[in-house]
């Protein structure tokens, strides 16, 4: 067998960049195959106790059929298991020209990549590491191990810029930061935001006010009007806040706890640093800010408020009251962290409900 096999295993814990590369993929089986039949195999389809249902793959990969032979098969799995292993050592002994293989995995770990290529035993060992083997002989055959890694910091803005291009956009280096804040860098929630900005009219420059007037008012973004709101002594707006999340249809506060937690987390950070050396201005704290995906101008305005005016045992006190919030979120005690949430909002304006927090 010449070392040559269209067999792409896609490895990664982002969709959307699996997908990418998977529709290139189709578009380089079309061109090879343009007359295969193509065909989607799941984990449903392998199901078994111990032993893989490998019926209907074998039939694809061996019997060419009365009308043509060539064929595109898409195989997805949730984990790579034993069950898919065993998927994987079959294409490797089955396999024949004509045939164009993509294989849609989790994230593997990066020894994979070093796996050498061995071919497929005539009978296989009765102790073997399938899950490493099967790699191996697909390796063999010439196939692609591709693992994708989701971009994060620089990278992660690098990649909302080219996506932007992609849909006709340009964003400065602030709004890539913003775009990729609002989603907590979660590529296929970057991609649909950029998707929503086709459907108007806007295009070429996008500024922080567009992007403000698109998302951060949509209700998944209350984490950050609450957060602007704490910081601003804004306690009923923080309420009002707090009770349209947790009343949301859309998954309440367990939905957006971990993004309230978050970003909260982050501000009170930076005050801290921004008081330690003495940031009081614009000018000193954009940088710092920037740094921790601080830049909508209303947030900034927030902490930059704080930075100058929040009393000291106020600031600790929501410091300290947020990480008992967060262990709270972390024991599933939603009632309680939501609770302490709201004592919080009361306190920026009325200093005694501090005494009403647990511990």
């Amino acid at each position: 067998m010449p070392n040559s096999a269209p067999i792409y295993i896609l490895s990664s814990d982002e969709p959307l960049l699996k997908l990418d590369r998977a529709d290139e993929l189709m578009q380089l089986a079309r061109k090879q195959l343009p007359d295969a039949d193509f065909l989607i195999f799941t984990e449903a389809d392998f199901a078994g106790s111990t032993k893989a249902n490998l019926v209907k793959l074998e039939n694809e990969l061996r019997d060419p059929g009365l009308f043509g032979g060539d064929r595109i098969l898409k195989l997805y799995f949730k984990e790579y298991n034993n069950i898919a292993a065993q998927v994987l050592q079959c294409i490797a002994q089955y396999y024949r020209p004509g045939v164009f293989i993509i294989i849609d995995l989790p994230r593997l770990n990066a020894s994979f990549n070093k796996l050498p290529p061995k071919p497929v035993p005539e009978v296989t060992p009765k102790r073997i590491d399938l899950k490493n083997a099967a790699i191996s002989y697909l390796k063999h055959l010439g196939a692609s191990l591709e693992i994708f890694y989701a971009p994060d910091g620089a990278r992660l803005q690098q990649f909302v810029v080219q996506r932007c291009a992609k849909y006709g956009f340009r964003l400065s280096p602030e709004c890539s930061a913003l775009l990729a804040s609002l989603n907590e860098g979660n590529l296929t929630a970057i991609d649909s935001a950029l998707k929503l900005m086709t459907l108007s009219d806007k295009k070429g420059d996008i500024t922080l006010d567009d992007l403000n007037t698109y998302f951060v008012q949509d209700s998944r973004f209350s984490a950050f009007e609450l957060t602007e709101a704490l910081l601003s002594g804004q306690g009923p707006r923080a309420l009002n806040i707090l009770h349209s999340v947790f009343s949301s249809q859309s998954g309440g506060a367990a939905a957006q706890m971990p993004l309230i937690i978050s970003r909260l987390d982050t501000c009170l950070n930076v005050i801290v640093k921004m008081r330690e050396q003495r940031l009081g201005s614009d000018a000193q704290g954009q940088a710092l800010m920037r740094q921790n995906a601080i830049v909508t101008p209303a947030l900034q305005r927030a902490v930059l408020m704080a930075v100058r005016n929040m009393p000291p045992h106020l600031l600790q006190f929501l410091i300290r009251a947020l990480k008992d919030c967060a262990l709270l979120h972390s024991h599933f005690r939603m009632d309680e962290a939501a609770s302490l949430l709201q004592t919080m909002a009361v306190s920026v304006n009325h200093f005694e409900a501090m005494a009403y927090a647990p511990g």
